[in-house]
């Protein structure tokens, strides 16, 4: 993968990339592989491998008692994995949204990374415990938020996410989900996504022509349910010189 792959563009966000680190980012995305839509990511097969998604959209699947829930939404520049690496069981199914690229490698690789390139691994740490803490936080309002209010929650964090990597801009972005499976991932219907999109449709808050959304009053929608961007509020104080 060239330095403009989507990994990279997600990084360089935070920090100006060295020579050393850039260097590393294109070793781990130098196994680039290809993986239709529906299709188990190739580092579904080993419990512990990690990946680079470079394209395309990737969801991960718990079975519950209730059903299948879509547990996470990987965007392009995402490192699948990371949050599962010390683990040495599989606890969820991670397959393809859509047709994309998926650039797995060793998780020795992480390790290398905290020995040679403390300050990237610090990053790519912060950012997977950040991803955990708005896991979290929509765990948290699930029994205490309406649907439409987890929906907008839903909503707002993609695009938040969606604008580091630079593949989404603006307040308009393709979403690549069914209703149902917008349910499944907000703990909802899709009768009840449904009624929630055009309520907010009405409310002139959200503009849906399928697969694009667009959030009309962002600010009106982030005041009503508390959101925070957690990534415009890395503390980067701590992390070590870089390489």
């Amino acid at each position: 993968m060239s330095e403009d792959s989507c990994l990279t563009k997600r990084l360089s966000a935070f920090i100006d990339l060295t020579r050393a680190e850039r260097t590393y980012l294109a070793d781990i995305e130098e196994d680039s592989r290809p993986v239709k839509k529906g299709e188990a990511l190739p580092i579904a097969e080993t419990p512990g491998k990690v990946g680079v998604l470079d394209e395309g959209w990737a969801v991960a699947v718990t079975r519950t008692l209730r059903g299948d829930r879509i547990t996470h939404v990987f965007l392009p520049g995402d490192i699948v994995g990371l949050a599962e690496i010390g683990g040495t069981f599989q606890g969820q199914t991670l397959r393809m949204q859509t047709d994309g690229v998926v650039c797995p490698f060793a998780r020795t690789e992480i390790g290398r990374a905290i020995r040679d390139l403390p300050r990237l691994a610090a990053l790519l740490l912060t950012i997977s415990g950040i991803d955990q803490m708005t896991l979290r936080d929509r765990l948290a309002f699930a029994s205490s938020l309406s649907a439409e209010d987890r929906l907008i929650l839903f909503l707002l964090d993609l695009r938040v996410r969606l604008a580091l990597p630079n593949v989404g801009s603006g307040n308009r972005f393709r979403l690549p989900l069914t209703q149902a499976e917008i349910g499944r991932a907000i703990g909802a219907s899709d009768i009840t996504v449904n009624k929630s999109m055009q309520s907010l449709v009405r409310r002139d808050w959200l503009e849906h022509d399928r697969p694009y959304h667009r959030l009309l009053d962002r600010a009106a929608m982030e005041e009503r349910v508390g959101f925070v961007d957690r990534y415009a509020r890395i503390d980067m104080s701590w992390f070590p010189r870089p390489v």
